[in-house]
């Protein structure tokens, strides 16, 4: 009788350390080079001798961003899931996309961002969660433990003081260590300490100048040594740019494959002594941890893969609810009734676009493009007549051509353009690569083909159809020469006069080239695009190609006549398709466009008006005062749409608060006087970053932090807290909340620490414990807020986190402004 004996680390029931032992133990020197770099984009090295799959890896956080184009269930984005206040939620949320990405087959998710919001023009502000470290990293502990409780690895990015895109791949960020370990790493060690996340990726820019994918002070000495991480520290994609610095530095992983500047030249620097063969085990041991605990090796298929279920749709629904701000509501205008509402004026450049989402890598592939327009007029249906009128034209160039305006044939039974790519710059002999592709934005650079071909050119063919009569604009932008014919006419050449703007993927230096055309809706033009790739001229941008489609526009005058005629008018304003995203940061916090004289303009035409504000981002709203009911819709997902409605008419209610200050300029934001910066950026605002900034200049924001209403009212009562405690113990506050309206509904109580004689400058509050509570009209609980051993500390620098003695108040209210009940604690 023959007996197979299943090697310690295939055998799913081995323990985690013994399965690490024994795979580790096999490898060679060679193998476990190989472990340390991407085979391909999105995938690491298999060591197909020992059966070793090869992992692999997909962009989040808004959901699964599938390598392959297939479409995902789009979730809120993170400042919105930041806006529900609500951990929980954040880990059903992530839990659900773990399922969508064992459904396609992924084994780690890029994500949470929890990167801190230090301006407001930050392009991927709407990609992270908040000014705040303590809410930042409170929602990450629930989306880490989502999607590490269904085996999908998290990756916590991007690691650390990557706060803006301008220069990203370039810049230096010179922060203090104190602000450094209290305000910009202080989200990251709580997260690591609380959840472990299985990856953390080292952002693109140098900090204290040298680059994060080779600072020892971050990898190694804070978030190995201090915290005692154990995961795999990987590269941002292409942020790497040494050899045995990075690899001694602590970079466990460069991404994308093939290598670059680990592989063979990390080998051969081992050979020389430069990286000591102690720093290769122990980089392959974190590698081989996260096989094991992603179920890379145990054989069979995973189970619980579901994708775009109704009940992750129904997940996104509720963050979508639970995310939506009610800023003001003056005389009660919401919710409107729908037994008392005949008729809706639908107005604005965001009321008919499906903007779910923000740019760049966490860009989902939509299955269902929800709007704002479609979402009221099937929660109406025949009970009130919606209107609609776009009135202004927010794009500030034309917006990104969607794949639904072409098709590769004649027939129209597809969407997209025909593909092919070619090793010639001529476009002569066979392409290598063809397909139908929609996505007609694209980086075109090592990561775009697995395995990596020669790239010379690509040409894209097929049928443009536009859907409105009149003037449109087409515009190109690539890094390599770039042609556009329309009937077989040349519409756009490498010779058309070019411009220079920001609104494009990651980095780019490319100029845009725009041509007009006057077409007919519903007839099919020919179209053919053909594009010579160019070598990137440095390392500080991809090589990048997009196309873009500008179509007619409403006007205003159109939009205040349907406003005038209706019971209520709402107003869809925010961010256009391309003013949030990653690789640009925004120039101010205005409205693109017209957006504000469209909002005054109907305002006067209809004080029933209700503006709902689109965006991922801080905005200024110069109407504030005026408008009787504002909504922050935020970039809420593919059923934030739906949800909007439900708020809008009472058949959800509004919970989110605030997770950014909103403030009333650009230059009231404290890194202001500082941002952009050069090759070096200032962080002179030191600690003073979001409310702790208007705390200190008794400055005035627009809307503060945490601010938020509902429609209901809470009674806060009966404060309760220690009056003294030791340090490094916990301390417990209870407070009555009441619910005093006719409605139930949820509120967020807020418990901010502010020392009151302390040695060193402190900010005046910090926030330092919350919980969401929903109660029933009429409804008391007791609520109970927990302050951990660190609430009352600072960092002393060369000393760690001190807890200083004295008095310290503790502040319980419903936002940073808006305190309720004050105990003092002193701390021994």
């Amino acid at each position: 009788m023959t007996t197979t004996t299943t090697a310690p680390y295939l055998d799913p029931t081995a323990p985690e350390d013994a399965r690490v032992d024994d795979l580790l133990a096999r490898l060679t020197l060679a193998e476990k080079v190989s472990l340390m770099a991407g085979a391909a984009a999105f995938s690491l090295t298999a060591i197909p001798r020992l059966s070793v799959p090869s992992l692999r890896m997909t962009d989040g956080p808004t959901g699964v961003r599938s390598n392959t184009g297939e479409a995902a269930t789009v979730f809120p984005v993170g400042v919105a899931i930041a806006a529900t206040w609500n951990p929980a939620l954040a880990r059903e949320v992530a839990a659900a996309i773990a399922r969508e990405a064992k459904a396609l087959g992924e084994h780690v998710v890029l994500a949470p961002t929890i990167n801190i919001v230090r301006t407001p023009i930050w392009g991927r502000n709407f990609e992270t969660y908040s000014e705040d470290p303590l809410l930042a990293a409170e929602l990450a502990i629930g989306y880490v433990d989502g999607l590490q409780g269904e085996g999908v690895g998290a990756s916590l990015k991007h690691y650390a003081v990557n706060n803006q895109e301008h220069k990203r791949l370039v810049v230096s960020a010179e922060v203090d260590e104190r602000t450094l370990r209290e305000v910009y790493t202080s989200a990251f060690e709580r997260v690591v300490k609380a959840s472990n996340p299985w990856t953390v990726m080292a952002s693109y820019n140098k900090v204290g100048g040298t680059y994060a994918s080779e600072n020892p002070l971050l990898l190694t000495q804070m978030l190995k040594d201090e915290w005692g991480y154990d995961g795999v520290v990987v590269s941002d994609w292409g942020a790497v740019h040494s050899t045995a610095p990075a690899a001694n530095a602590g970079l466990d992983l460069e991404m994308p494959g093939p290598a670059k500047w680990f592989g063979d030249k990390l080998l051969a620097a081992v050979q020389s002594g430069e990286v000591s063969e102690t720093q290769i085990d122990a980089a392959a041991r974190r590698l081989v941890r996260l096989m094991v605990r992603v179920g890379l090796l145990d054989g069979a298929p995973r189970p619980g893969g579901e994708l775009r279920s109704q009940s992750h749709r129904a997940i996104a629904r509720r963050a979508a609810e639970e995310a939506i701000v009610l800023l003001k509501n003056d005389g009660d205008l919401l919710p409107l009734s729908k037994t008392a509402t005949r008729s809706v004026a639908v107005i604005g450049p965001n009321a008919a676009a499906s903007r779910l989402q923000g740019g760049g890598s966490s860009r989902v592939n939509p299955g269902r493009r929800a709007t704002p327009l479609g979402s009221l007029r099937d929660l109406l249906g025949e009970s009130a007549e919606v209107l609609f009128a776009e009135g202004v034209d927010s794009e500030p160039v034309p917006p990104m051509a969607q794949g639904r305006m072409f098709s590769p044939t004649k027939a129209r039974d597809a969407a997209g353009l025909q593909a092919e790519h070619f090793v010639s710059a001529d476009f002569s002999g066979e392409p290598f690569k063809t397909g139908v592709e929609r996505h007609l934005a694209k980086w075109v650079s090592t990561m775009t083909d697995a395995p990596r071909q020669p790239l010379g050119s690509i040409r894209w063919t097929g049928w443009f159809w536009p859907a409105k009569d009149g003037p449109h604009e087409l515009s190109v932008r690539g890094d390599g020469d770039v042609t556009v014919l329309l009937e077989g006419e040349a519409l756009i050449t490498p010779d058309t006069p070019s411009t220079d703007d920001r609104y494009d993927l990651g980095g780019s230096n490319a100029l845009r080239r725009t041509a007009a055309v006057e077409l007919v809706a519903g007839r099919g033009y020919p179209i053919q695009i053909d594009y010579v790739w160019a070598p990137a001229r440095d390392e500080s941008h991809f090589e990048t190609f997009s196309l873009g489609v500008r179509q007619p526009s409403g006007t205003m005058d159109e939009a205040v006549a349907l406003a005038r005629a209706a019971d209520v008018a709402v107003v869809v304003v925010g961010s256009a398709s391309n003013t949030e995203a990653e690789g640009y940061d925004r120039e101010d916090i205005e409205l693109p466009g017209a957006q504000n004289a469209l909002v005054e303009a109907v305002l006067a035409a209809n004080p029933r008006t209700v503006v709902v504000v689109n965006a991922g981002s801080p905005m200024n709203l110069p109407w504030a005062d005026k408008v009787p009911a504002i909504l922050v819709s935020w970039l809420t997902g593919e059923e934030g749409p739906d949800a909007l409605a439900a708020v809008l008419f009472g058949d959800a209610a509004p919970s989110g608060r605030l997770p950014v200050t909103f403030p009333r300029r650009n230059e009231d934001n404290p890194s202001f006087p500082h941002y952009p910066g050069g090759d070096s950026a200032d962080y002179g605002e030191g600690l003073f970053v979001g409310y702790r900034h208007f705390d200190r200049a008794g400055a005035r924001p627009l809307y503060p932090f945490g601010h938020g209403l509902t429609y209901t009212a809470f009674a806060y009562e009966g404060l309760a807290a220690p009056a003294t405690a030791r340090a490094g113990e916990r301390v417990e506050a209870t407070v009555t909340l009441r619910n005093t309206g006719a409605r139930p509904g949820k509120e967020t109580v807020q418990l901010y620490v502010a020392p009151r004689a302390p040695s060193v400058e402190r900010p005046a509050k910090e926030l330092k414990a919350f919980s969401k509570v929903e109660l029933a009209a009429e409804e008391t609980r007791t609520v109970t807020l927990t302050l951990d051993a660190g609430a009352f500390s600072y960092c002393q620098v060369g000393q760690g986190w001190v807890a200083e003695p004295g008095d310290y108040d503790l502040l319980v209210g419903a936002s940073a402004t808006d305190i309720r009940l004050k105990a003092t604690v002193r701390l021994g």
